[in-house]
């Protein structure tokens, strides 16, 4: 969870003013603009206080002088009862007079009978229940129940102006802890945003950081149909959290609301309010939903269901941040769909190149895309991620890019080649690895360009690595490219059977490939490698090649 800064403890200005009244040996009552007394007010426990607020003699006074008052910009203190003076502190709210502090001065008057009588309205007993509780209070002379009038009068627009302060720090925090999660939220995003090659795994990010930040139930984004803006993104439904429903179920509302969508303003849902968003209940009690857009057109929804807590009403910090994410969206997933229209052209010229270079050798022709094939298939066997599968599959393609350095009449020679021009095959793992270390986007896989001919007993080329010094790309490329080699006819030997290859790899195993490796090779499922196989013996025939390939 986001660590959220610490939030200003809420003033209260009265009764911080009752307290230091109470030391200076006054109370203070409340009462609205038309003087009717305000008991139990929470901060206001004083028993004194409610006691002279019960008496209905004080009642009456405040109720009979609140006309004067009203047209008094600071009303004097007046004798309520016999010795009980009353201060009046107007109390405003945006301006306008909205009730009074009452501050009560008690003189030693009031202790005489007649005044607690008055005080008491004549209730038996009660006079000396309240004389012992004033008798606590310090005495306050008569003659200095102005001075004492003008010093609560100061205190109290001391504690407005600190109230004021207060609730501009409290405003202060609470704009600092928004920016503060904004910015929070927007920098762990903006971290993941050279993800493009994983696009689905910055959105379960954004959808993640979303979760952790605001208080909903669930995060999701819905993405538009529309393969050619989101390439392999299009449809999909991303979410973060448990919505408690049927992932269908939620794709299917959502994309009922996408196509309701006609601009880039966020929208708010409260199906478990309104009747005609009912239809939307399974999203939660209320939902927001942002717009994901690019180039003025909507291509998802980013959508926050099920608000949680006592108030389920969507807040300004929501819409916020919910926006500020869906615009990074829309700015990622433009970039991640020309990352992969660029890498589909990279693709493609690394699969030109290979082509020509294996198109030297009428026997190899499709070799480089079955190798990368099969490496592939390894690879997703033993439990690699996709962008690593993805990865093993471009080294595949690109293992035997040196032999463009190698002499095509060695390549093409019939019949078995001498230690010489053996030694020019050996060097072409060296050679690949040299054309292709100057491109960035290579360097993790240039291990198995450069290692693919080691063998796992150490007496293979070009640097006699043995068992788990060999990179681990080119074990894998190792049993493809042997594998496929083996299964194809080569000018100097026929296609070898899947069975008799299979046993050719058991029988290495533990000398040329690696022992855990390769019986997992030989269980993979071929049928795609033998329909790769098949299409180019069909491309052979029709460009004239008779390479025959085993099946």
């Amino acid at each position: 969870m986001t660590n959220r800064p610490v939030q200003p403890v809420p003033h209260d200005p009265l009764a911080a003013l009752a307290a230091r009244l109470r030391d200076a040996g006054m109370l203070l009552l409340l009462s609205d603009a038309d003087g009717r007394l305000v008991p139990d007010r929470p901060g206001l426990d004083d028993p004194l206080s409610r006691s002279l607020g019960a008496s209905r003699a004080v009642q009456r006074f405040v109720a009979a002088s609140a006309a004067d008052w009203a047209g008094q910009v600071e009303p004097p203190p007046s004798e309520a009862l016999p010795g009980l003076w009353v201060a009046p502190l107007p109390i405003h709210t945006r301006r306008r007079r909205t009730g009074y502090a009452l501050v009560v001065i008690v003189t030693p008057e009031a202790l005489e009978s007649s005044g607690l009588h008055a005080l008491t309205d004549g209730a038996e007993g009660a006079d000396d229940q309240v004389c012992a509780a004033l008798a606590i209070l310090p005495p306050v002379p008569a003659s200095e129940v102005g001075r004492m009038a003008t010093i609560a009068r100061v205190l109290h627009d001391d504690q407005e102006r600190l109230s004021a302060d207060c609730e501009a720090i409290e405003n202060i925090g609470q704009q600092l802890a928004e920016s503060y999660e904004e910015i929070n939220l927007l920098y762990t995003i903006t971290k993941g945003i050279t993800e493009v090659d994983r696009p689905e795994r910055f959105v379960a990010l954004a959808c993640r950081e979303l979760l952790d930040t605001l208080p909903y139930a669930w995060i999701g984004t819905q993405l538009a149909d529309d393969p050619r803006r989101l390439k392999r993104l299009s449809r999909q439904f991303i979410v973060a959290g448990d919505p408690g429903q049927p992932h269908e179920q939620l794709q299917s509302l959502a994309l009922d609301v996408l196509e309701q969508v006609d601009s880039s303003e966020p929208m708010v849902f409260e199906p478990g309010l309104k009747q005609d968003h009912s239809y939307l209940i399974s999203m939660g009690r209320t939902v927001l939903v942002c717009p994901i857009m690019r180039d003025e057109l909507v291509i998802g929804l980013l959508i926050a269901g099920d608000k949680k807590g006592a108030d389920h009403s969507v807040s300004s910090t929501d819409v916020k941040l919910i926006g500020a994410t869906a615009s990074h969206l829309g700015i990622f997933l433009e970039n991640a769909a020309l990352y992969e229209d660029l890498n589909t052209m990279f693709l493609g010229t690394l699969e030109a190149l290979t082509s020509a270079i294996d198109a030297k050798d009428r026997y190899t022709c499709g070799h480089s895309q079955r190798v990368a094939l099969l490496t592939k298939m390894l690879a997703r066997a033993v439990g690699m991620d996709g962008y690593t599968i993805d990865r093993m599959h471009i080294a595949g393609l690109v293992h035997d890019v040196g032999k463009i350095g190698v002499p095509e009449i060695v390549l093409t020679k019939p019949g078995r080649l001498t230690d010489e021009e053996f030694n020019l095959i050996k060097k072409h793992p060296e050679i690949g690895h040299r054309i292709l270390k100057d491109i960035p986007q290579l360097g993790d896989i240039l291990p198995g360009v450069l290692h693919h001919h080691e063998a796992w007993n150490g007496r293979g080329y070009p640097k006699g690595l043995q068992g788990e010094e060999i990179p681990l790309v080119a074990r894998l490329i190792a049993l493809a490219d042997s594998f496929d080699a083996m299964s194809s006819t080569r000018t100097y030997r026929s296609a070898m059977s899947r069975e008799e290859v299979h046993r050719e790899i058991t029988r290495c195993t533990g000398t040329q490939f690696d022992p855990e490796l390769a019986p997992i090779f030989n269980n993979l499922d071929f049928a795609e490698y033998d329909r790769l196989v098949m299409r180019q013996h069909e491309r052979d025939l029709r460009e004239g090649r008779f390479g025959g390939r085993a099946a």
